[in-house]
């Protein structure tokens, strides 16, 4: 089994709820009173993990084609559908888009879903979608030049694309909670799963079901994002949601670029 279909079963584990894992509350879909509120006009969707993507990032969504890629969950698709958006979502995970369908099935609207890997290129024409929006999901990935080429090629010229990463310097850190609540830095960069770690540890990974990462740097990111034809809008930075990080330094960043 190569990692993307290792990590592709562990994400499927998380949305079932049969391991324990800090990121089950991205697989939660939203609750029926949150929909009710998106169809009043609150537009309050996450990139990263505890604040809100300002509103003024998003133009009017009604009949704008909307990607939510590596998106599944039932959490921002339902969001974007009260606001009229025309939705599809993809995911790695099956489960998550299970989610996603179960949403829509709730209450009562249309949305497509595709498996799909997003470090392949992506089954859409050129030129079709007005927005990308893309939650923290690339540090699951080994290599993210390709998946900003085929969004560059994906999205109409003027398109917007909403993404959120993890930073770097996160990856140097093996946070050890059972001890004394301390970050020791212990690994050097760029951070890869199935290189730096040791056989054990690989092990108890696989073990807890906990899906293989991989870290990005800012060239990388913002770099690559500049070089497949996009232009940085606007950032900012979010904290872990009250984690053990959150007392030394943010560590997400969410990005609003648009194709040139």
């Amino acid at each position: 089994m190569n990692y993307t279909d290792y990590n592709a079963k562990a994400w499927d584990a998380i949305a079932e709820g049969r391991t324990e894992d800090g990121r089950a509350q991205f697989t939660k879909i939203i609750s029926h009173e949150d929909y009710l509120r998106a169809k009043e006009g609150i537009l309050q969707v996450s990139l990263t993990s505890s604040k809100y993507v300002p509103e003024y990032w998003f133009p009017p969504l009604m009949g704008k084609k909307l990607l939510g890629l590596a998106c599944g969950g039932g959490q921002q698709g339902p969001v974007f559908a009260a606001h009229g958006a025309i939705v599809t979502i993809t995911d790695l995970s099956s489960r998550q888009l299970e989610h996603e369908n179960l949403a829509a099935k709730r209450e009562g609207y249309s949305i497509t879903t595709l498996l799909c890997d997003m470090e392949k290129p992506l089954p859409f024409a050129d030129n079709t979608f007005d927005i990308i929006f893309n939650p923290v999901s690339n540090c699951y990935i080994e290599n993210i030049q390709p998946v900003w080429e085929e969004c560059a090629r994906i999205i109409k010229t003027g398109g917007i694309l909403m993404m959120g990463y993890v930073k770097e310097e996160h990856f140097m850190f093996d946070p050890d909670f059972s001890k004394d609540q301390s970050l020791t830095t212990v690994y050097t960069l760029p951070f890869h799963s199935l290189r730096d770690l040791s056989e054990e540890r690989k092990q108890e990974m696989r073990k807890k079901q906990e899906p293989f990462l991989f870290s990005h740097s800012l060239t990388e990111q913002l770099g690559g994002l500049i070089k497949a034809g996009f232009l940085i809008s606007d950032l900012y930075e979010d904290g872990d949601g009250g984690g053990l990080f959150d007392r030394y330094m943010n560590s997400y960043v969410a990005v609003r670029a648009v194709k040139g």
